[in-house]
């Protein structure tokens, strides 16, 4: 279970710069390199930081303004293969620090709320979709699957990762559970949004302790904040709406297998915090707690995922040979990770 190795971390509060994914990623690499001149050897950033997260959405603008600032976001969104990929992998190369970012990734003409795991050779060990954009956010971005559902065995213990509401799905958190998670990584935007009627500083707070104590894990968690540049961009968008967003916001804290925090949490303001952690915690809580070993009940509870990935057309030239190639796919899926170039 534990290595008896103490290792360091760090995650982030930061704003992105306003719909420039150049603007953004040199942001990501110069933190990265902060980040690793710490010690850090795994640096965690926002959901959706490149090129920033789209609070128009939710705002009450006409349709064809929502349109123009789409086509921004579509431009400025990332492609997994690009040079722009090749930029933060090989930052991560060159420092020796894993890199895990939140993005808005490009594929075809579809738009997914995406989150990758760089390790600290430049590989890609996991990149994965949001299962469920939430509310406003399926007007513009398309649904994951389960095929990226997985935990990655890598020099720093078990890694997971989620995106903001999918700590709200139980099944998707018990799945990183069974799969050996011990580090979660979760991403989330952050903003005073006051047209919605909650503390999103508080839920979030909760959902990361919460998945701590469950999973007898570390959660590492990233929220973005407003910056100046982009609190005027809104307040400009909408005169009629003044005041709907407001500077800062954001949340973003190490929390250990028991929920306390190590380090944070933070908010409101672009820093990066550190955290040194011990996967040997890890071991006085399963001897309490283990939700998918000996304090779980699987003759009572199962839980199936569904983790083949469905396209809208296949091609079929044999029955035979369409069963061979889905039964390759299924193979490589339970793998517990592995690169995206194989």
């Amino acid at each position: 279970m534990g290595s008896g190795k103490t290792e360091k971390i760090a995650t982030t509060i930061a704003s992105p710069v306003l719909f420039s994914k150049e603007g953004t990623i040199e942001k990501v690499i110069s933190m990265t390199k902060e980040a690793a001149n710490g010690g850090a050897r795994l640096i965690v950033f926002p959901e959706t930081f490149v090129p920033g997260y789209p609070w128009w959405i939710w705002m009450g603008i006409n349709n064809n303004k929502k349109l123009e600032l789409f086509k921004r976001q579509f431009e400025n969104s990332l492609e997994i293969r690009s040079s722009e990929m090749d930029y933060i992998r090989n930052t991560a190369k060159k420092n020796e620090i894993m890199i895990a970012l939140g993005f808005v990734e490009k594929d075809g003409s579809t738009l997914y709320n995406s989150q990758t795991l760089i390790d600290e050779s430049g590989n890609m060990v996991i990149n994965r979709r949001k299962l469920m954009p939430t509310g406003e956010e399926r007007t513009i971005w398309g649904m994951g699957d389960a095929t990226s559902l997985r935990v990655c065995d890598t020099s720093l213990g078990k890694i997971g990762m989620l995106i903001c509401y999918e700590h709200s799905m139980p099944l998707s958190r018990y799945a990183l559970y069974s799969l050996g998670e011990q580090i979660h990584i979760a991403m989330w935007p952050g903003a005073n949004f006051r047209s919605q009627p909650r503390d999103r500083k508080k839920i979030i707070d909760i959902a990361m302790r919460n998945m701590t104590f469950e999973g007898q894990v570390y959660t590492v968690y990233s929220s973005s904040c407003v910056g100046e540049e982009e609190l005027k961009f809104y307040l400009d968008l909408d005169p009629n709406n003044q005041g709907i967003l407001d500077e800062g916001g954001g949340i973003s804290g190490i929390v250990d297998p028991i929920s306390n925090y190590v380090a944070g949490p933070i908010e409101d303001k672009e820093q990066i915090i550190y955290a040194e952690i011990n996967l040997d915690a890890i071991v006085g809580v399963k001897h309490m707690i283990d939700c998918v070993g000996h304090y779980a009940r699987p003759d009572i509870f199962q839980l199936n995922v569904f983790s083949r990935k469905h396209q809208p057309v296949k091609f079929v030239h044999s029955f035979e040979a369409s069963v061979e190639k889905e039964a390759i796919v299924e193979s490589k899926n339970e793998t517990e990770c592995a690169s995206v170039e194989e």
